[in-house]
């Protein structure tokens, strides 16, 4: 997953607030906050909440809005992005900086005073909040029901260390660009609506799962993650519509996913559990094709995926019905 490659999408997990260092950010009073601060134990697959599983936590941290700077978690995103060198030292690169003697703040200000007169500024940051973005649990050990647990989060949102994000955003800087303000035209999507659902159905998927049991004690490390092996399913591969279509009707229920199911068409959420656990063995299925494990191979991932006592999802029905689903799809193929 780490591996940077051209014309497909690529993710760079990172941490976006450490709870203990950030902590004059946030409220434990929902009336006192604007917006929820998320941590692990607010997600599971495909869930961004409780509404399917009361086992779930609320949101025990709140935050302000950026109009209180000193006390907002989101100034402090935007903050930690602005002096961690995005999107400074991307300017910096694509414009020859490294081939100055200036620093990378210098060189960048003096570039777009240039162009714009004024110098780089919080405002021409675009945080990773603004948009519907990738998240996964940190902690995760390998005899849970299930290791990597991953969700679309909505908008507006930031995380705690117990999360961690894929950016929806790359910078990629052109001359064009640097005459605006704010200099939000840098920014491209790095994976489009698509590819969102998609990646989130291969990262919770069976495969991976089985994948990062074997790399995990009790932290999903990032090295680790960016080491596996994950298909790059993009528009006209195989099982790109199969997989993204079922995950985004796993992931696009409630008020907050409205302009996504907008965007990708007016799709139906996915809420009975009958349902939902058929979208998810289907997703599960496929996922071995998109891999391409034969029979035997899908059999002995299945046959050695450890088992808790009483499985929420992992239950003998459910591995039946994989299997079964792996079958179909190999006599009839992606079929939408």
């Amino acid at each position: 997953m780490g591996e940077k490659i051209d014309n497909k999408w690529n993710v760079t997990p990172h941490r976006e607030l450490d709870r203990s260092r950030a902590s004059d950010r946030f409220v434990e009073e929902e009336n006192e906050g604007d917006y929820p601060v998320y941590g692990g134990a607010n997600i599971h697959q495909f869930q961004h909440d409780n509404t399917f599983d009361s086992s779930l936590d609320s949101p025990s941290l709140w935050s302000v809005d950026e109009d209180q700077p000193d006390l907002s978690a989101k100034y402090r995103v935007r903050e930690r992005a602005y002096n961690g060198g995005t999107p400074k030292k991307d300017i910096y690169e694509a414009f020859g900086g490294p081939k100055t003697s200036k620093s990378q703040k210098g060189f960048v200000n003096d570039l777009l005073q240039k162009h714009r007169g004024q110098d780089l500024c919080m405002d021409d940051l675009l945080p990773d909040f603004t948009e519907y973005r990738i998240i996964y649990r940190d902690i995760a050990r390998p005899t849970d029901e299930r290791t990597m647990i991953s969700t679309v989060l909505p908008k507006g949102l930031v995380c705690v260390h117990t999360l961690q994000t894929f950016s929806p955003y790359e910078v990629n800087p052109e001359q064009d660009d640097l005459s605006e303000y704010p200099l939000r035209s840098i920014y491209e999507r790095a994976y489009d609506d698509k590819e969102l659902f998609v990646i989130t159905g291969l990262l919770n998927s069976i495969p991976f799962d089985y994948l990062m049991r074997t790399k995990v004690d009790s932290h999903i490390v990032r090295f680790k993650l960016e080491e596996s092996q994950v298909p790059r399913l993009t528009e006209g591969d195989n099982w790109f519509h199969y997989i993204s279509d079922r995950a985004a009707r796993l992931n696009c229920y409630g008020e907050k996913f409205e302009e996504m199911r907008e965007r990708l068409g007016g799709i139906d959420p996915a809420k009975e559990e009958s349902e939902r656990r058929r979208l998810q063995a289907e997703i599960d299925a496929a996922s071995f094709h998109a891999y391409g494990l034969d029979r035997e191979e899908m059999q002995f991932v299945l046959d050695d995926f450890h088992r808790v006592s009483n499985p929420r999802i992992m239950t003998e029905a459910y591995i039946d019905r994989v299997t079964e689903k792996y079958t179909h799809l190999g006599d009839v193929g992606p079929m939408e």
